[in-house]
């Protein structure tokens, strides 16, 4: 039987992981600071972890069961759209035809943005209405933790619109930020759910 806290956590715990592990691998490696998490999958080093961990924290959403039907139907959602992450990379590279599909890097790029959006978009809405949902009048630990819930699908939202910025202005490792960021919230809103913090639980 499958325990659907650890699920959660190790949902979480990938997703936040991420941005570091490429981060550390570009660098060691001598690929100085990377562009953005996605631009990671050109990096020799970083494809597998990127791939790897991306996929399987897809996976994992495909595989999570929620609460009711619509828990579910946005968690595979997601997971499809994590995945999709992958198998589109983004145009960050010089080569005509890029990915698994050996599409034109201009068709992967719009694939890879619009599901990147569409992930974060669907996990946003998650943590504000799904992860707050509860029976009868909630008690002040399940208050403390919708506002952790609704702050990090806040987080999540700000992300896209300080995306756009960092590329206007060309800031130097700015997408990575702003990716690693909306990764930390799409992560603590998963591990809050998956139960990690006991005093929230003491109800």
């Amino acid at each position: 039987m499958v325990n659907t806290k650890q699920l959660r956590c190790w949902i979480g715990f990938l997703g936040m992981m991420l941005p570091w592990i490429v981060l550390i691998l570009s660098l060691v490696f001598g690929y100085g600071f990377p562009q953005s998490i996605s631009a990671t999958y050109f990096i020799e080093p970083c494809v597998a972890p990127f791939m790897i961990i991306l996929g399987s924290a897809s996976i994992l959403l495909c595989c999570y069961k929620g609460y009711d039907r619509m828990d579910d139907v946005l968690n595979t959602i997601g997971g499809i759209l994590g995945l999709c992450i992958c198998l589109f990379p983004c145009s960050a590279t010089t080569l005509p035809f890029i990915g698994m599909l050996h599409l034109p890097a201009a068709i992967s790029n719009i694939i890879h943005c619009v599901s990147a959006v569409g992930f974060f978009g669907i996990l946003a809405y998650n943590s504000w209405f799904q992860f707050t949902k509860g029976e009868g009048l909630p008690t002040s630990n399940k208050v403390a933790r919708n506002v952790i819930y609704r702050m990090c699908a806040i987080g999540m939202i700000v992300t896209f619109i300080m995306l756009p910025i960092t590329t206007i202005f060309a800031i130097p490792g700015g997408v990575w930020f702003v990716e690693a960021l909306a990764l930390f919230w799409f992560g603590l809103a998963w591990i809050t759910k998956a139960e990690r913090f006991k005093w929230l639980y003491a109800d």
